[in-house]
């Protein structure tokens, strides 16, 4: 019996589009972490137009982050934030 040749592998699979987030904050107050993600969301619309809004707590951290980035948008939308001089961070999807 002939047997198929193993499928082949292509280079290891990318994260799936739209998994990678970029913060750009984290504060103690959850209305200030809102606020600042609005304001940068309206300076920067372009970057973060197909990116969900979102503030994620942990260890009394309200962190402002957009979500659902492809990791090719995420890094594009970190150094345009960054070339205006607002800190931002690429998170990689866990």
């Amino acid at each position: 019996a002939t047997r198929n040749p193993p499928a082949r592998a292509a280079a290891p699979a990318p994260t799936p589009a739209g998994r990678w987030t970029v913060q750009v904050g984290a504060f103690r107050e959850e209305a200030v972490a809102r606020d600042w993600l609005n304001n940068v969301s309206r300076r920067f619309s372009s970057q973060f137009s197909n990116a969900q809004r979102d503030v994620q707590t942990a260890n009394g951290w309200y962190r402002s982050r957009f979500t659902g980035m492809t990791q090719q948008a995420a890094e594009a939308a970190c150094e345009a934030l960054s070339e205006r001089r607002v800190t931002c961070m690429v998170v990689r999807p866990s």
